[in-house]
């Protein structure tokens, strides 16, 4: 019995080998794991973009290889991935939480444009991140009383726990207006501090204690200052964090019917949408040493679809199918709809369960359980404005028209076109 045992934890995944299967350093900095290469390193190439901003040589650089749309890529997309927190110091999280997290990823840090998206992970890749980055098992909650709670919100706003940090939907005197603009990417300051909320599912009250003592160590890469506590203090402030009762969750990101009206045109919906997001992951692989992006040529544990929003052409040549041929993206989803519509849309679904308070978890996990098509785009970033899907909608209705002039960047031969 003991060989048999031995043999499968011999074969058992260790949590570099699922980062690596996953391709996490894409983005991430993650301990005991190389970074990506440089063509496949998404986060660095976001850096590498937004550091043109403001730089004549390199945006006449960019622009000879790229053509006016390297402005767009400056301007938006060098505000993407250029602040991603690193993956040190997991084992302060509560493994119930992380498992539950990566099979139905929500959004942690509301002023962060960008959330974890769901990958292709198997049970066995969860167990084994459990077991390897040592988590800790659930410890029970807080229940202090009601005096103790006060004292902990008046030591929150005393030191200033408020100009960085939300707690839900609570507002303290001592807050900031713009914390509480989601939609829209706050200071920076604020960008990687995570919605308080979530700490009573994701740390047990002995770890929020050292992180308020001292954060580094706990996190090694933590941001956050020391405050000066002690450890009464410390305590208070645990308390008041996991369990004072929170109010109701935002929940106004639901899909709206919006119409356009007058003429349609491709260059319209390619600059808003296709070259503005879609063209981030589906790109063309001649641009990048061979790597057309997760969306194109694979990547984060997803084959690749060979779809390409780089041209008119290309969006209508489609994407791979299951057999190995090119389908149209325009073909009728699960639900009736236009697949590339169908995608869209189930972005602003996944959006509005990322507002969900503790306590009504069973809420997201029902909402998550009615996303059984394909996931919602763009993959990890926030859903594209209502306005916007109903622009890519006019389009489609109208036919699809062509462009007035060539779309410009490469046109990848992609095979066989799919029919429109």
């Amino acid at each position: 019995m003991l060989p048999v045992v031995f043999a499968v934890l011999a074969a058992a995944p260790t949590p570099e080998a699922v980062f690596a299967r996953l391709e996490c350093n894409r983005c991430h900095e993650i301990d005991h794991v190389r970074p990506a290469p440089a063509a496949k390193q998404c986060a660095g190439c976001h850096l590498e973009i937004s550091g043109a901003a403001g730089n004549d040589a390199r945006l006449e650089k960019g622009r000879a290889t790229y053509g006016a749309a390297f402005d767009r890529f400056v301007h938006h997309t060098g505000t993407l991935y250029v602040d991603v927190p690193p993956l040190v110091g997991l084992s302060r999280f509560r493994a119930s939480w992380l498992k539950s997290y990566l099979r139905n990823p929500y959004d942690l840090r509301p002023h962060l444009t960008e959330s974890m998206p769901k990958l292709p992970l198997t049970d066995g890749e969860l167990d084994a991140l459990v077991r390897g980055l040592k988590l800790t098992a659930d410890a029970p909650l807080p229940k202090p009383s009601r005096e103790r709670l006060e004292k902990g919100q008046a030591l929150f706003e005393a030191k200033t726990c408020t100009t960085c940090h939300l707690l839900g939907n609570q507002r303290f005197p001592t807050q900031p207006a713009e914390l509480f603009e989601f939609r829209s990417p706050a200071v920076s300051l604020h960008a990687r501090t995570p919605d308080l909320r979530h700490a009573r599912d994701r740390l047990n009250r002995d770890v929020v204690v050292k992180l308020l003592l001292d954060p580094k160590s706990v996190n090694p890469r933590a941001l956050m200052p020391k405050l000066g506590l002690d450890r009464r203090e410390a305590e208070l402030l645990a308390d008041f964090v996991l369990a004072t009762p929170l109010a109701e969750p935002i929940d106004d990101m639901l899909e709206r019917d919006i119409s356009t009206s007058g003429p349609v045109r491709y260059e319209d919906v390619e600059a808003r949408v296709f070259k503005k997001t879609c063209w981030h992951c589906h790109s063309n692989p001649d641009l990048a040493d061979g790597d057309g992006g997760p969306g194109n040529t694979g990547g984060f544990g997803f084959k690749g679809l060979g779809l390409s929003f780089a041209t008119y052409e290309d969006v209508m040549n489609g994407s791979l199918g299951p057999d190995g041929e090119y389908r149209s993206i325009f073909r009728p989803g699960s639900t009736g709809v236009p697949v590339l519509l169908e995608v869209l849309k189930r972005r602003v679904h996944e959006n509005a369960r990322d507002f969900v308070k503790p306590g009504l978890d069973g809420r997201r996990q029902t909402m998550a359980a009615k996303e059984d098509g394909p996931l919602g785009m763009p993959l990890g970033l926030p859903a594209v404005p209502a306005e916007d899907i109903a622009l890519v909608e006019a389009w489609i209705a109208a036919g699809k028209p062509r462009p007035a002039t060539p779309s410009g960047l490469l046109v990848s031969p992609m095979g066989r076109s799919a029919p429109p």
